[in-house]
C-alpha cells in the first residue's frame, strides 16, 4: 500500500475537519445563523410497546475527581457485578475495541486508565492474548486498496493510548494495517438497512471474545457516540461511505453493525469511563465536563449500557455545561445533515451524481426517541420493562442518580 499524496478530491483532511463536521468552534455563531432556515423537521418517535419480562442490567460506580488511579477495586467489583466470566476459559483470545476517532486525548478517545484496568482484570481471570485497537475516523485515516494517509497507530500514540496498551502487555491492533483484503463481508442478522454486505476485519475471526471500551461523548452527526456507534470503527472505508450516505437510515445502519454474527456472537461486555464527558459538538472537539464524581459503567447488554451512558451525557449537558457553551455550540448539531453531506461528498465522491441524502435532525425529549435506540428496540421486539441499575458505591448527591433513573424511565 502506497503512503503519501492522495487524489485532489480527498485533499486537505485537516482543512475539512476544521471547516465541516461541526468541529469549527470558532465559526459556530455564523454557521448557526446561516443554517437556521434549512433545518429539518424532527420526526415523530414511534410508539414501541414494552416487554414485561425484560430487565437488562447495568452496574456502575462513582469515582471522585483525580482519585481514579486508586479505584481499581471498585472497577473490578463493577465488572464482576456484571458478569461471572463463565464465558472466559484460560488462554482465550480477547479483542478490546476502543474509541480512537482521532489523536485527541480522553474524553475524545477511550480513557487510557480504563484500558489499563480492563487488561489487568482479564489477565487475572486467565485471558490469553489480548488485542486492543480500532481504525480511526476517515477524516484522520484515509485509505483505499492502493494508498493510505494517516495512521491509527500514530493517533493512538498522540492520544496517550498506545503506551498504555503496550505497557499493559496487550498487543496493539489497528485494522487498516492488515490491508484492504484482510476484511470479510458480513450481514446483520434479521431485517436491516444495508444494501451491500458490511466489510469488517478478518481479525474478528481470531478473537474468542470482544469487549467494547467506548467513551461518553456528544457527536455532531449522531447526537452521541457511546456503545452502539463504537462498531463503526470495524468498517472498511467503503462501508463507512455507505452508511454516511444512508440518509434517513444513517442511525439505524450504525446500530445494525453490532448485529453481524462475527460481533454479536462474541460481544461480552461494554464498559465506559465517564470521568470526563464531551458534552456538545464532538466527536473530537467541544466543551468537556469534569464532574466532582465521575461515573464508570458496565453491562453485558448493549442497550442497558447505551441508556445509562446517554443519561449521564444528558446530565452533564444540563448541569456541567455552561449556558455560553450551549448558546455558541449547542446549535451545531442542528446542521448535522449539511455537515454529513459535506463530509460524504468530500470523502467518498459520488460517481452516479445523486449526492448524499439528508439525515434526520432530532432532539431527545426522551432517550428512547433516539433513532438508533428506536431501531434497536424494534429489532429486540419492544422496550424493556425497565433498566436495572446497580450502584457499587453511592453518589454523595442523591439527586444525580435520581435524574439518571428518571431518564431511564422516560
Amino acid at each position: 500500500m502506497k503512503k503519501g499524496k492522495r487524489s485532489q478530491n480527498l485533499s486537505t483532511r485537516r482543512e475539512f475537519l476544521i471547516g465541516t463536521a461541526g468541529l469549527a468552534l470558532s465559526s459556530v455563531l455564523p454557521a448557526c445563523s446561516r443554517t437556521a432556515k434549512t433545518l429539518q423537521t424532527q420526526p415523530t418517535a414511534p410508539e414501541i410497546s414494552s416487554i414485561a419480562d425484560r430487565e437488562p442490567r447495568v452496574s456502575c460506580y462513582w469515582v471522585a475527581k483525580r482519585e481514579h488511579k486508586s479505584s481499581y477495586p471498585l472497577f473490578k467489583s463493577t465488572i464482576e457485578a456484571t458478569t461471572d466470566f463463565a464465558w472466559l476459559s484460560k488462554g482465550d483470545r480477547v479483542l478490546i475495541k476502543i474509541a480512537l476517532n482521532s489523536g485527541k486525548r480522553y474524553p475524545a478517545t477511550t480513557d487510557p486508565w480504563s484500558v489499563h484496568c480492563m487488561v489487568n482484570l482479564l489477565k487475572e481471570k486467565g485471558a490469553g492474548k489480548i488485542w486492543i485497537g480500532d481504525q480511526s475516523g476517515f477524516g484522520t485515516v484515509q485509505w483505499t486498496k492502493n494508498w493510505q494517509e494517516g495512521s491509527s497507530r500514530q493517533l493512538a500514540k498522540a492520544a496517550g493510548l498506545l503506551d498504555v496498551i503496550e505497557d499493559s502487555g496487550a498487543e496493539p491492533c489497528f485494522f487498516e494495517e492488515f490491508g484492504w483484503d484482510a476484511y470479510r463481508p458480513a450481514i446483520p442478522e434479521g431485517e436491516h438497512h444495508w444494501k451491500r454486505p458490511i466489510m469488517i476485519p478478518a481479525k474478528l475471526d481470531e478473537a474468542d471474545h470482544i469487549i467494547y471500551l467506548p467513551r461518553v461523548s456528544s457527536h455532531v452527526l449522531a447526537g452521541n457516540t457511546l456503545g452502539f456507534k463504537l462498531s463503526v470503527g470495524f468498517l472498511r472505508s467503503d462501508s463507512r461511505g455507505e452508511f454516511h450516505r444512508g440518509g434517513k437510515q444513517f442511525y439505524a445502519m450504525y446500530e445494525e453493525i453490532n448485529h453481524v454474527p462475527q460481533i454479536a456472537s462474541k460481544l461480552r461486555l461494554v464498559v465506559s469511563s465517564g470521568r470526563s464527558v464531551l458534552t456538545l459538538v464532538g466527536p473530537n472537539e467541544g466543551p468537556t465536563a469534569k464532574p466532582d464524581y465521575g461515573l464508570v459503567l458496565a453491562s453485558d447488554n448493549l442497550l442497558a449500557h447505551e441508556m445509562l451512558a446517554y443519561a449521564w451525557l444528558q446530565w452533564n449537558r444540563k448541569f456541567e455545561t455552561s449556558s455560553i457553551a450551549h448558546m455558541t455550540m449547542g446549535s451545531h448539531t442542528k446542521s448535522r445533515s449539511r455537515y454529513n453531506k459535506q463530509f460524504s461528498d468530500r470523502m467518498w465522491p459520488d460517481k452516479d451524481g445523486r449526492g448524499t441524502p439528508p439525515i434526520d435532525y432530532f432532539e431527545p425529549e426522551s432517550l428512547y426517541n433516539h433513532p438508533a435506540i428506536v431501531n434497536h428496540l424494534k429489532r429486540m421486539g419492544g422496550r424493556p420493562r425497565s433498566i436495572a441499575v446497580e450502584e457499587i458505591n453511592k453518589q454523595p448527591d442523591s439527586s444525580v442518580i435520581d435524574f439518571l433513573k428518571r431518564q431511564l424511565k422516560a
